[in-house]
Formats: C-alpha cells, sequence, structure tokens
C-alpha cells in the first residue's frame, strides 16, 4: 500500500484526471441528467481504488512546471481514450436520430424542453446501448484495464502527439456507417410507406394522405423496429466488444 506523503496525494490527483477526463467523455456518465457532485465523488472512488489496488509507481516532481505537463498528459489520455469508447454510443445515438426523423418523432422533441435536445428514439437506443454495455460486463472490463494501464503508461507517460491521426478517423468513419446501418429496416420500411402512400394519393385523391400517412408511418416503423431489435441487439454488442477491447489495446500501449 503506497504511503500517503504529497507525492503520492499529487499522483492520487493525476490518476482522478485521468478517470475524469475518460469518464466525462463516456455518454454513461457524461449526460446531462447526473449531477455534478454525482460524478466527482464517483469518480473520486474509482480513482483511489485503481491507486491503491493498482500498480501505480508515486511520482516525484522536481517542479511545479513538470506536474502541469503530467496533468495536461493524464487530462489527454483520459479524454482519448473515452472518445474511442464514445464513438460506438455516438453509433448508437446516430441510428436512433436516423429512425424517429423517418418515423416522425421529430417533433416531439418540443414537448420535452427540460430535456437535452434529443428524440425519444435517440434516449432509448442510447439506453439500450448502455444496457449491453453493462450485461458485457464493460465497466468492469475497463476498471480493471485502467489499473494495469499504469504499468505501461504511468502518470505523465502519454504523449498525445504519437497517436496515428488516420486511427480516429477509421473509427469515426466506422461508426457512423454502423449507425447508418442499425437504422436501415426502419428507414428502408418508411421509405417504402411514403412511396405506397404516394401512389394510394395519385389514384385516389379522395383519401387525404396527411392524415392518414404519419399514423401509418408511426405503426410500420414500430413494427419493423420491434421486429428487428434482436438483431440490432446482437451487432451492437458485436462492435461493442470490439471497441472495449480497443480501449483495452489502447491502454497497454
Amino acid at each position: 500500500m503506497p504511503v500517503l506523503d504529497i507525492d503520492a496525494l499529487l499522483t492520487l490527483l493525476l490518476v482522478y484526471l485521468r478517470m475524469f477526463s475518460f469518464l466525462l467523455m463516456v455518454p454513461i456518465f457524461g449526460r446531462e441528467f447526473i449531477p455534478l457532485n454525482v460524478k466527482l465523488f464517483l469518480t473520486m472512488a474509482l480513482s483511489f481504488s485503481v491507486f491503491m489496488l493498482g500498480d501505480v509507481k508515486t511520482v516525484h516532481y522536481s517542479s511545479l512546471y513538470q506536474f502541469l505537463a503530467y496533468a495536461v498528459s493524464e487530462v489527454s489520455l483520459g479524454f482519448v481514450t473515452g472518445l474511442i469508447l464514445r464513438f460506438i454510443f455516438d453509433a448508437i445515438y446516430i441510428a436512433g436520430e436516423i429512425i424517429a426523423t423517418s418515423m416522425g418523432l421529430g417533433f416531439l422533441m418540443m414537448f420535452l424542453p427540460q430535456q437535452p435536445q434529443t428524440t425519444v428514439m435517440a434516449g432509448f437506443s442510447l439506453m439500450m446501448g448502455t444496457a449491453i454495455f453493462l450485461s458485457l460486463g464493460g465497466a468492469e472490463i475497463l476498471l480493471v484495464g485502467f489499473m494495469e494501464s499504469f504499468k505501461t503508461l504511468p502518470p505523465g507517460g502519454f504523449n498525445i502527439f504519437s497517436i496515428n491521426p488516420d486511427v480516429f478517423l477509421n473509427l469515426f468513419y466506422t461508426s457512423f456507417s454502423l449507425g447508418v446501418k442499425l437504422s436501415l429496416p426502419v428507414l428502408i420500411a418508411s421509405l417504402l410507406t411514403n412511396v405506397i402512400l404516394a401512389v394510394v394519393n395519385r389514384f385516389i385523391p379522395q383519401i387525404n394522405v396527411f392524415m392518414v400517412g404519419l399514423p401509418v408511418q408511426l405503426m410500420v416503423g414500430f413494427f419493423v423496429f420491434i421486429l428487428s431489435l434482436p438483431v440490432l441487439g446482437l451487432v451492437v454488442a458485436n462492435h461493442m466488444r470490439e471497441y472495449i477491447f480497443d480501449v483495452i489495446s489502447f491502454l497497454k500501449g
């Protein structure tokens, strides 16, 4: 167990900065409806656990500038690590936004002015992704990964300029592509519904398509979404497992 002197407390602060910047980027922890004091105390509890149970070497600082440089390095490491994991949640969020827009649920945002500007389906998709992440043991795996990361990346040992930008461009492309693919069943069903309603309006102009179209589009969209939900869950689980391993590989250097 490390001795809690001044250097150990400053090292604990660096661990806290690494954990806080990571958790702030992950949508599970960084949402607006989680109180700030909960975020701060939970991060402190996790940081203290990692510091006491992990193999964290106490760093000795020769000057204030060295400590500030280490602090910037730790914030950068947590931010980049959280950004990698955030890509998979952004893909799920994009899928929910596209599904809600294609079903005509985008206007529901005006009825929830106190909530963040997001659609109902996007919020549901994000909660579903969070449940899948927790069911896979992602929180426990990442906590162990952070404890092991201090063996290869001690406090202040990360250099953000050593990252290959092509990796993040590839992750961004993959996440956006995954979000569009997840929304394809409902998107195609809504497109076919609109085409059928347009043909009906062409041949039977007496029918008010604008009054009938929205309920029909909602029923078809929800029906297709419920049918495709098990397959979507499997696809999200497989990709999320890969992203979790990518985060662990990044933390190992």
